[in-house]
């Protein structure tokens, strides 16, 4: 006998003693993979986690947004503060130096 036809037959030896398991291995790759409801609910459940993850990171920037509120609510320093720094705002009667930011020459 050939390494070929011993081989075929071997094959044939196990599908005859495992038909039965096979048969329900096939069936519950298919019902699980080859369904689109499947993968549909995979896809779904994928989404909820990255709209999770979305959630928890807008949730922080809310807190944070809502701690530089009550700062700048709570005195006239904050807002000082965020207009001379974001704005650049300056007083009257002051003088504004700017310098060159380190290590880019004129």
């Amino acid at each position: 006998m050939t390494p070929k036809a011993a081989r075929s037959a071997a094959a044939a030896e196990f599908v005859r003693e495992h038909w039965m398991r096979l048969l329900a291995g096939t069936a519950l790759f298919w019902v699980f993979f080859g369904n689109a409801g499947f993968r549909s609910l995979v896809s779904n459940w994928l989404e909820l986690r990255r709209l999770r993850g979305e959630i928890s990171a807008l949730e922080r920037d809310e807190k944070q947004l809502d701690a530089k509120l009550k700062s700048l609510r709570a005195g006239d320093g904050a807002v000082e503060r965020a207009a001379r720094r974001d704005l650049g705002y300056i007083k009257k009667g002051e003088i504004e130096y700017r310098f060159p930011p380190p290590g880019k020459s004129p």
